[in-house]
């Protein structure tokens, strides 16, 4: 199965034991090797957040996309993935 990069945007994440996580916000590529390496569960909007805000999503509320076991409907990672839960707008 192929789908394009654009529709993985949103798509809700669940742990292997059906574990609700969040939504895919943002996607993190590695040109280079043409590879996915990483899901947000907040965006990333650049030129918004400081250097330090944006290494503590990709350390707390991102998925390395080798956790990812299926995409599809959903996005399907291991069972012992953890985030911390994405911050609510105020």
């Amino acid at each position: 199965m192929s789908m394009k990069i654009s529709e993985l945007y949103g798509t809700e994440i669940y742990t292997a034991k059906a574990k609700h996580l969040g939504k895919v916000e943002d996607i993190i590529l590695n040109l280079q090797k043409g590879e996915i390496m990483r899901l947000t569960l907040s965006p990333l909007k650049s030129g918004f957040l400081s250097k330090s805000k944006v290494e503590e999503i990709l350390r707390e509320n991102s998925i390395g996309y080798s956790d990812v076991e299926q995409v599809g409907d959903i996005v399907i990672v291991k069972p012992t993935v953890r985030v911390a839960p994405p911050e609510r707008a105020k």
